[in-house]
């Protein structure tokens, strides 16, 4: 058994002493939150929980990671915890008997549905809006770039996060089949629209969340993600799940934004996280059993598209950088 070196170990002990970190500890072993998110179930402080959270995560029991100016939290895996797993599960079980414990899942509860509704909501809002948006970051290298990277003409595509459709008629023309998946029932009642007008009879359109694909093991040649990482609580999985449904070496391709500290992006576009490095991508592929390949990145057309046009609201949206990302599925011996 691993154990994770204790320095400290009245310190370590003394961190699950208080009932109110035993609370915050078990509420980020279910979700990642952020500090106000934590203060609206728990009914402390901010001051009060900021405190908390420091001390657990001193302690090893916490990862924290920052985006802008959020921070976000949850508790470290069993086997990455002080003392080992056995003793975090201990621990665990400890705080699952604090007296708040019921009112906190029933709270936590509520926050995620609210959240579920928050986005799709945005999503219905935005759907009739969206293609101009999109028009605003996309660019042209990426859509052929996504193209390039399927060569033969009879294979079957996932395309995920397909939105309002607007790589289908592309992707009709490039390949066997496509079947299109977006979680959205407003952004796919727009994509049923595009595919009528433009006669796309290859393409099925359906819908379904990124980190629980409706497919079973390995029956895509390839799987294209289209700018709906940023809003997946666990990208890693959600990229995992693209992997399983791709036989060995087919192709798994990425778009989204690299990082940035655009903050206005998670309040008007519901994005979860602020982008991605190309390095945590590409460690994202490797442990999906990916082998990353390609990597191709592009500033937004935003600045030439809008020219001469005033901007929306008083102010022009700052579009970060765009990136294409490839891989193949390694084979399995």
């Amino acid at each position: 058994m691993n154990l994770t070196p204790v320095n400290d170990p009245a310190a370590l002990f003394h961190s699950l002493s208080d009932a109110s970190r035993l609370r915050l500890l078990r509420l980020l072993r279910q979700e990642e939150l952020n500090v106000q998110e934590l203060v609206r179930i728990t009914g402390l402080s901010q001051p009060r929980v900021s405190r908390h959270l420091a001390v657990l995560r001193d302690q090893g029991w916490l990862q924290q990671r920052r985006e802008g100016t959020w921070a976000w939290y949850r508790a470290v895996a069993p086997g990455e915890a002080p003392l080992g797993a056995a003793f975090f599960e201990q621990a665990a079980a400890a705080a699952d008997g604090v007296a708040e414990a019921v009112a906190d899942d029933r709270t936590l509860a509520a926050l995620l549905l609210e959240r579920e509704r928050r986005h799709d909501g945005f999503y219905a809002g935005l759907a009739l809006k969206w293609d101009s948006i999109r028009n605003e970051y996309e660019h042209p290298d990426i859509r052929l770039g996504t193209v390039a990277a399927l060569v033969a003409r009879d294979l079957k595509v996932l395309d995920i996060g397909t939105g309002t459709g607007a790589m289908l008629p592309v992707l009709d023309g490039a390949v066997g089949t496509v079947v299109a998946l977006d979680h959205s029932e407003a952004m796919l009642s727009r994509a049923r629209i595009l595919c009528r007008s433009e006669g796309l009879d290859r393409v099925t359109l359906c819908r379904g969340m990124v980190e629980h694909l409706p497919f079973g093991d390995g029956v895509f040649d390839a799987c294209h993600c289209a700018m709906a990482l940023h809003h997946v609580a666990e990208p890693a999985a959600a990229v995992a799940e693209m992997a399983r449904v791709v036989r060995p070496a087919g192709g798994v391709m990425l778009t989204a934004f690299t990082s940035h500290d655009e903050d206005w992006m998670r309040d008007e576009l519901a994005h979860r996280w602020l982008g991605f490095d190309r390095d945590d991508i590409e460690d994202m592929l490797r442990r999906a059993g990916v082998a990353p390949g390609g990597w191709v990145e592009r500033s937004p057309l935003a600045e030439s598209a809008m020219a001469g046009r005033p901007p929306a609201g008083g102010r022009r949206p700052n579009w970060p950088r765009v990136f294409l990302a490839t891989g193949v599925k390694e084979s399995r011996n």
